[in-house]
């Protein structure tokens, strides 16, 4: 495990000098307290909402309605709904109406502003039209083909874009290697892109009544070069006939709208510890696909020996141990309780121990870690 920390610590390092290479900042906004150690004074300011694809690049193409169009109108919906429900944050679009940005551009207004979550809107397409569902999609190491056929369809963008082969210094949508590559840039903000992300599917599921096709990561430009948490939803598969009547339907704009602002609204609770609430439909759409029951996952107990772990994070949906941040550690431990899945690493005798090794799973990205009693 010693290691295995080693080389994080000189890719972190790695990561920091290129980021500050490209005049990026780099913010560790911590959740739950602040340099003190007392309560959070973190506070959300800016969202930066991104309508994907616009102008000559229409998206994915249903039978009656583009993506651009789609993601537009659901982004200016959800625009809206924070301005009003949070006046004291300010929304920035990318583009607001019809017309092209490009990917970096789009990454550059977030960063520009110093935004403290990105949102990116878009709809999906597969071979099959019997393929529906939501999917909501953070920046990092693909672990399925499923995942690097999104990231090329979604990064082709790039080829309507002039001098695309200089300004991304070489980035090739279809290599594998650019896209692990490009998943370092979001690491240090992972923790809170699946915190919302998650969020984003709980409630497209609860709201809007989609198939809850889980969270993910993959390589987007559109996330990498973001320096603050940040996700892309996938909202439906125009390539389904029944899901795209409704994505491009006036209810499932507004009940997408809303899956996405309820979500921002839980978000935001945990991240500043406040009491906002939010409105939510007592049953979904009736034109959506029936949801398939989640399977049951089955958790293995694994005995373990000390009096001292360290407690990584709690998760309301299980998560991939070999994808993401986890994929870092060796040994990971999950546990359900109470319907929350709890992840742990290590076995120690002494707390000063424990401690030792915590700052090291820090520096990996994991900021709210902390040491706790084996029971």
């Amino acid at each position: 495990m010693k290691l295995k920390y080693a080389l994080q610590t000189l890719i972190a390092v790695a990561l920091w000098l290129f980021l500050q290479n490209f005049n990026v900042s780099t913010r560790w906004p911590s959740p739950t307290e602040d340099a003190s150690g007392g309560k959070s004074t973190y506070k959300i300011k800016k969202i930066v909402l991104d309508a994907g694809h616009g102008g000559k690049d229409p998206g994915c193409l249903g039978a009656v309605s583009r993506e651009k169009h789609n993601a537009l109108a659901i982004v200016l919906n959800l625009g809206d709904r924070i301005k009003k429900a949070f006046p004291e944050v300010e929304v920035i679009y990318t583009r607001d109406k019809d017309v092209f940005v490009e990917l970096n551009e789009r990454a550059a207004i977030a960063n520009r502003n110093n935004a403290d979550l990105f949102v990116s809107v878009h709809c999906n397409a597969v071979s099959s039209p019997s393929i529906h569902g939501a999917e909501t999609y953070v920046m990092g190491l693909h672990t399925a083909q499923h995942n690097l056929d999104v990231a090329k369809r979604e990064n082709a963008s790039i080829y309507l874009e002039d001098n695309y082969q200089q300004k991304y210094e070489g980035y090739d949508p279809n290599s594998p290697e650019s896209h692990i590559l490009s998943s370092l840039w979001q690491s240090a903000y992972l923790e809170q892109s699946i915190l919302f992300a998650s969020l984003v599917q709980q409630y497209a599921k609860s709201i809007g009544g989609r198939v809850d096709k889980g969270v993910k990561q993959a390589g987007f430009i559109v996330l990498k070069e973001t320096a603050m948490p940040a996700v892309l939803f996938e909202t439906g598969f125009l390539t389904n006939r029944s899901e795209e009547q409704y994505i491009a339907s006036e209810e499932g704009q507004n009940q997408m709208a809303q899956a996405i602002f309820v979500a921002f609204t839980q978000y935001k609770n945990q991240m500043e510890g406040s009491k906002a609430t939010a409105t939510v439909p007592a049953k979904p759409a009736t034109t959506a696909p029936p949801a398939k029951p989640d399977p049951k996952p089955t958790t293995v107990s694994v005995p373990i020996k000390g009096a001292f772990r360290i407690h990584l994070l709690d998760w309301p949906s299980r998560l991939d141990l070999k994808s993401g941040q986890l994929a870092l550690l060796s040994d990971v431990k999950e546990e359900k309780v109470d319907k929350q899945y709890r992840y742990f690493v290590g076995s120690f005798t002494t707390r000063t121990e424990a401690e030792k090794e915590l700052s090291e799973i820090k520096n990996l990205g994991f900021r709210t870690a902390s040491v706790v009693p084996i029971p």
